[in-house]
This record gives C-alpha cells, structure tokens and sequence, in this order.
C-alpha cells in the first residue's frame, strides 16, 4: 500500500479590500479562473483525492471548492483545519499525520511559506517558490498517515497555472 499527498497552494487572492482581515480575503479574478481550471486539469488526469483538507481561510476554502468542484466534491465534503491557516511545514506534517489510514489520496489546501517548505521537507525536489494554485503531488511508499513525518516520497506531478499559458 502507498499514500499520495497533493500540496495545493491557494489561488491568488484579492487585496482589494482593506478592511478585510488577511484570514478573510477572497480569490480575485485569476484565482476564480485559475482554480476550477486547475480542478478540470486534476479530472482530466485522473489525479482526484480521497479527501480534502483546507485552511480555514477564505482563499483557501475558495480554492478548495472551485478545484473540488469538478473531481466530485462539495462544501460539505471538503473538511477544514483552523491549525492549516499559515502553518509550519512541520504543522501541516502533523496534520496530514492524523490523517485516517483508508484515504490513500490526501490534497491539502494551504498558504505559504509553509506549503513551499513541506514540498521541499517531504519530496525529491527542491522548490524555490510554491506558486498560488501550484500543486505537487508526492507518492509514498508507506502504509500509515503516521509514517509521514521523516518520510521521503517521490514527486509525481507538479503543475501551476503559468505552465499552460
């Protein structure tokens, strides 16, 4: 048995409104294009989580429902995490950790920095720079969520939206 976890940045959020706490700040106009976009491409090649686990914030709940949206997934099925909202790598580690061992295909859906260095701590790749709506698929050779920290996978697939412009 083997466990696949997708690491999505957010899409890009609005800046528009100042009032606006950061934990409230929704998707502009890119981001409400590029996530459903993203959620097709997922579809189209059959990359399509078991579960997902979204920060709390607005952009990243955003997020989570317009990819989710077309690989089945409603509000209701997306679970959210208030601890995800600007987690550490070893935060979001944690959290995947505790995940239940029946779902083999976990996507969290988190911000920066944190979600750049999780690629880096737990794959074969080192990224600079987590772009927004980037996502990175690892596959690990381990039979438990609980095996994850200290664990080393390999990057299975890796898209963001500038690489289809």
């Amino acid at each position: 048995m083997s466990k696949r976890l997708s690491i999505l940045r957010h899409a890009k959020s609005s800046w528009d409104d100042r009032r606006l706490s950061d934990h409230d700040r929704p998707l502009n106009k890119r981001g409400l294009r590029d996530a459903p976009a993203l959620g097709l491409r997922l579809k189209d090649e059959g990359i399509i989580p078991n579960r997902i686990l979204a920060s709390s914030a607005e952009r990243a709940q955003e997020t989570a429902r317009l990819v989710g949206k077309p690989l089945g997934f409603t509000a209701d099925t997306i679970h959210t995490n208030e601890g995800m909202y600007l987690a550490s790598a070893g935060t979001l580690t944690d959290i995947a950790s505790e995940c239940d061992d029946k779902i083999e295909h976990l996507m969290i859906v988190a911000h920066n920095p944190g979600m750049t260095d999780l690629v880096n701590r737990l794959s074969n790749v080192q990224l600079d720079n987590l772009p927004t709506c980037g996502i990175f698929c690892i596959d690990f050779d381990i039979d438990s969520w609980q095996q994850l920290p200290g664990s080393s996978g390999i990057c299975n697939w890796y898209h963001y939206p500038k690489l289809q412009r």
